[in-house]
């Protein structure tokens, strides 16, 4: 029989994500403290390992006027089937899907069977069979979400699982600093191709950031790696954006 969550996030984790908040550098903060919320996360939401993947997927720094178009995963852990080592990644969601939904509204939502009809898209890995999302939100302002996946249908039915899931989103706000956050009205967005589309293009990404290094050291503007990594990421963004563009009518 499946073993009931916690009731809530044990005081040694709080502990250990300040202390990493504390003494990591600005450019570690986020890799360290999503390895520990996610790490002790899984641990306690799926003790049985039937098969849970958590992941964080972030707002997409506007690139072109004030709104945000779509999201980009971050990192992700699981159980089998899904990998059991925290992976970054780099896959964009867009309005199509239950992690954009989430964010969108700024509140969690569940999908409790992949099977049975919902009106929500929801662009969840393969083997899932039933999700939650959670905002990771400061105030007003949201950054993300926390999305969850089980191969389990009905696996998020229990109001005392869902509320552990806000908890640790909640405590994930730490991860991000105070420019990853945006009021929900700039958060406007667009449709985004599936992973199987993407793929191919979130491939180019190294190709495209050394591309943007080389050509910035021959004009003699150099740029950093985070600099030139921002832009090919928004290289990319508006690639995928373009699929969804429909094409202009004829004269």
């Amino acid at each position: 029989m499946r073993r009931p969550p916690p009731e809530s996030i044990p005081v040694t984790l709080y502990n250990r994500v300040l202390h990493l908040l504390c003494t990591t550098s600005y450019e570690q903060r986020f890799w360290s403290i999503c390895s520990a919320v996610l790490h002790d996360a899984l641990k306690r939401l799926d003790p049985d390992r039937l098969g849970l993947q958590l992941s964080i997927e972030q707002c997409m720094a506007p690139a072109y006027g004030n709104v945000v178009r779509c999201l980009r995963e971050r990192v992700a852990l699981g159980t089998p089937p899904w990998s059991e080592q925290v992976e970054q990644r780099g896959r964009f969601f867009g309005a199509e899907s239950l992690a954009g939904f989430v964010t969108s509204i700024g509140r969690q939502y569940t999908i409790v069977n992949t099977n049975k009809g919902h009106r929500l898209p929801d662009q969840l890995p393969e083997h899932a069979m039933s999700a939650v999302a959670s905002p990771i939100m400061y105030v007003d302002r949201v950054a993300g979400c926390l999305l969850a996946v089980s191969t389990q249908p009905g696996y998020f039915r229990h109001s005392a699982l869902l509320e552990l899931i806000g908890s640790y989103a909640l405590l994930l706000v730490l991860t991000f600093h105070p420019e990853d956050f945006y009021e929900l009205e700039r958060i406007e967005l667009q449709l985004m191709p599936s992973f199987q589309v993407q793929r191919s293009y979130l491939s180019s990404i190294q190709q495209r950031i050394l591309a943007l290094l080389k050509k910035a050291a021959l004009d003699q503007h150099p740029l950093s790696y985070d600099v030139a990594e921002q832009h090919a990421l928004w290289q990319l963004e508006e690639e995928l954006l373009q699929l969804w563009t429909p094409p202009s009518p004829e004269a």
